[in-house]
């Protein structure tokens, strides 16, 4: 059975459209795949297996590589109007370091940001993210790994094109962590609680133009 490629209809579509600002912290009830905006079925998939389990398959509007969504992640994105336009790597500095702050205040050690947008655990990536540009807003999408085998991850996605500089060639088992396996044990509700209340002060911040 061949793979086929589904409308981006998650529940944080909304965000995208034109005049839509605001924040959406999600928990996937099923698991789908999200292709990156540059990524195709034949380049990113290994499709025999995806087209065996009978796995949902979308591609998001924003860029980045392929990824995985399940019940044991926790999704979430921000879509922010800028007057005076930010690089995007100024955005992705100001979400990403909300998130961490709210990690770090549930007690989560050795975070750090690595790559153009990764959060990680020691070396290896527990958020991947990225970003799309919508006349005068920005829309950052994420994906946190909560509690996922990465082994998921090496089933179904092929090495992705590109990578950051410290994946340095690892594998999807040997590169991507979850905060379970890390050792944390908070529930997706608990993370979520945080990321929200974290991601809602961002929200009324203005940054400095510079």
């Amino acid at each position: 059975m061949a793979v086929t490629l589904s409308e981006y209809d998650l529940p944080d579509a909304f965000l995208f459209r034109e005049g839509t600002t605001g924040y959406l912290v999600w928990q996937p009830e099923e698991p789908v795949i999200v292709l990156g905006q540059s990524n195709s079925i034949e380049s990113s998939l290994y499709s025999d297996a995806v087209a065996k389990d009978g796995l949902r398959v979308t591609k998001r509007p924003t860029g980045g590589e392929t990824v995985i969504l399940t019940p044991a992640t926790i999704a979430f994105t921000v879509a922010k109007r800028f007057p005076v336009m930010i690089p995007f790597r100024d955005y992705f500095r100001m979400v990403n370091s909300a998130v961490v702050a709210g990690l770090e205040e549930l007690g989560v050690n050795r975070l750090g940001s690595r790559g153009i947008s990764d959060i990680t655990i020691g070396d290896r990536k527990i958020l991947g993210s990225s970003m799309r540009k919508v006349h005068d807003k920005l829309v950052y999408h994420a994906v946190l790994n909560i509690g996922e085998d990465p082994e998921i991850f090496g089933r179904y996605l092929r090495h992705p094109r590109r990578e950051p500089d410290y994946r340095a060639g690892r594998s999807h088992r040997e590169f991507v962590t979850s905060m379970a396996g890390e050792g944390y044990r908070f529930t997706a509700k608990e993370v979520m609680k945080i990321v929200e209340h974290r991601l809602a002060e961002l929200m009324v911040y203005s940054p400095t133009v510079r």
